[in-house]
């Protein structure tokens, strides 16, 4: 022992160099590893030719014995590094529905200096009242008994819903609703807004029937985590809209008034659910969506000073405003779809995107969407061109579609899909006053309501309701590829933008690959204490940490998964690989996973 620390102490200096070569190159390799892989426990490519480049020149530099001490010391911190890194995965902060997080005191307190009149107990009350209203809202499907403290996009993703729910003659009956505690997780400022993100742990029996397509129908006892948004505007009167059914301006009684698309008193003709008088809740975000987005969220928030300052004649600008009108068109599209009529869009897209609409509604079959689900939309870009500000928004939406063949209901998408698609809105550099938002059938130029037509001008003033002078209207919808090579193109003009190869970096091959897995076990309806195990085995076997995985495999248990894919066909390939391995790991798949297998082979593999 005394001889290794002379050999120590006449060395240090050496050693102390080797130490800094020995960090240099682990970081060198981790930047080598991240280029040349796909994620995962699949990393190929130029991550193994850059640390056998390293250990070579380790050995060139260094003299012996330092050169094997470095090069194993490399060697163990780039197992332990990588080790760290696997058991680092997003998917290990997937809240549980049994460890609820604590309030978030220090963004409690910020706010309360800034907003003292705030009273957390009356708001986490308006947030019990907002979800048990809602469910009842959604079991009758009537949402214009909540229609006044909802946003225009949150009423969008409802009423698509019922819409498909209508046509497919399907029912929702819940059971056992209780709340079992909600929790202040994220306090934003957002322009002239205040944005309140609040998770929401509860449990629901949920029944989905269908007495005309009875293979739709499923059953289901359900724990879980939602996170939901609540906006209002900082300089908000402090009404109260929901303990009582009345105008928060004028007082009138808006029990019996039918709102639906607007949101507006019949007395006074106020908006109740602008955010001048009280919270209103405008989207509602799955767990592992919140967390998966989280990223994205915040690399967006970083792009509002810059797009704040090129929206200077805009004083109501906001980015979750922004996001609300696309969720708000993005749904009218995709109903625009399942009905085959396109004029249900033409008042909010532009006359470009009405024409690529009609192509697309032509050439694709008639389908009808058993499950429709807004997942995320981000706002992720801002350029200039054509004297037109121009936004881009991540939109990642959930769906399963069927056909009706011979009156029989076939499933299109074995499971609920999940896919990433970029929408544009465009408005002139120099618009106008918006006086009513044309995504809730209102005129923009004087704020007259306004029905769905393919007439573009409006009754009342004649000025065009599609016109970038006075709103944000729709542009175009692509997918991630084609919006990557339209950042390709115009990359100079972006004054802001989120780099698009980061929309969906967090989730690597093993990633998407156990998600889908665990989604593929749950798939015969069943998830009993061996297959908790198998997840388990499987998680240790990719490098996750099981004791972490609970929210996941809460998820999975409750069907609340969707299937993930990325979009390099390549990775695709990979994910598909290790779900038919995992499938087949006790010698037989079954139908349903055989089923959930193919599905994946013709949609992502076939097609892409």
């Amino acid at each position: 022992m005394k001889k290794i620390f002379t050999f120590l102490e006449n060395n240090r200096q050496i050693l102390f160099v080797l130490l800094l070569i020995t960090i240099a190159c682990f970081i060198s390799t981790d930047i080598f590893a991240r280029m040349g892989g796909a994620g995962g426990s699949n990393n190929g490519g130029s991550g193994g030719d850059g640390i056998g480049e390293l250990i070579f020149m380790l050995f060139m530099l260094l003299p012996f014995p330092f050169n094997w001490i470095a090069v194993i010391g490399l060697l163990i911190g780039v197992f332990v590094y990588s080790k760290l890194k696997k058991r680092g995965s997003i998917l290990n902060k997937i809240q549980s529905s049994q460890i609820p997080n604590k309030q978030n005191e220090k963004a409690l307190a910020s706010f309360k200096i800034l907003h003292p009149d705030f009273n957390e107990d009356q708001f986490v009350e308006k947030v019990k009242t907002a979800f048990i209203e809602i469910q009842n809202a959604w079991a009758a499907k009537d949402i214009n008994r909540v229609r006044r403290f909802i946003s225009d996009g949150m009423y969008q993703r409802v009423n698509t819903q019922f819409k498909m729910m209508s046509i497919l003659e399907q029912r929702n009956e819940i059971e056992k609703l209780s709340l079992q505690s909600t929790v202040i997780d994220k306090i934003e400022s957002d322009g002239l807004y205040d944005v309140i993100h609040v998770a929401v742990f509860a449990s629901i029996k949920d029944k989905f029937i269908s007495n005309k397509y009875p293979n739709l129908s499923t059953a289901s006892f359900e724990e879980f985590v939602e996170y939901w948004s609540f906006i209002r505007k900082t300089s908000a009167k402090g009404k109260d809209m929901y303990s009582k059914y009345n105008c928060p301006n004028c007082g009138g009684d808006l029990s019996g008034a039918n709102l639906s698309d607007v949101s507006k008193c019949p007395y006074c003709g106020t908006f109740t659910n602008s955010g001048e008088f009280d919270w209103v809740l405008a989207e509602i975000t799955q767990a592992d969506d919140y967390v998966a987005t989280n990223y994205l969220h915040d690399l967006s928030n970083t792009l509002s000073t810059k797009i704040e300052d090129i929206l200077d004649t805009d004083d109501n600008f906001s980015v979750q405003l922004i996001e609300d009108k696309a969720s708000n068109g993005y749904l009218q599209i995709q109903t625009a779809r399942v009905m085959k009529n396109p004029k249900l869009t033409r008042r909010f897209v532009s006359n470009e995107y009405y024409t690529k609409l009609e192509g697309i509604l032509k050439s694709e079959d008639h389908f009808v969407y058993n499950r429709i689900f807004l997942n995320d939309v981000t706002l992720i870009g801002a350029l200039q061109k054509d004297n037109k500000n121009i936004l881009t928004l991540s939109i990642k939406s959930s769906s399963q579609r069927v056909k009706i063949i011979d009156g029989k209901a076939v499933l299109v998408d074995f499971a609920i899909t999940s896919k990433n698609e970029v929408l544009m809105m465009s408005k002139d550099i120099s618009a106008g006053e918006n006086k009513g938002s044309v995504y809730a059938q209102q005129c923009p130029s004087c704020g007259g309501i306004i029905s769905d037509t393919t007439d573009i001008n409006c009754p009342y003033c004649g000025n065009l309701l599609n016109s970038t002078k006075n709103e944000w209207i729709i542009t175009d919808i692509m997918s991630q590829q084609e919006y990557l090579d339209y950042y390709k193109t115009n990359s100079n003009l972006f004054v802001a933008n989120v780099n698009p190869k980061k929309i969906d970096s967090l989730y690597k091959v093993r990633d998407y690959a156990f998600n889908n897995v665990l989604i593929m076990v749950a798939a015969d309806g069943v998830f009993d204490v061996e297959e908790v195990d198998f997840a388990n085995k499987l998680a240790k076997k990719w490098g996750y940490a099981p004791s972490k995985l609970e929210g996941m495999i809460e998820m999975a248990k409750n069907n609340q998964l969707v299937i993930r894919m990325p979009e390099k066909k390549k990775d695709c390939e990979k994910i598909h690989k290790l779900m038919h391995k995992a499938a087949s790991i006790d010698g037989n798949i079954s139908p349903e996973e055989q089923s959930l297998l193919d599905s994946i082979q013709n949609e992502y593999m076939e097609q892409n």
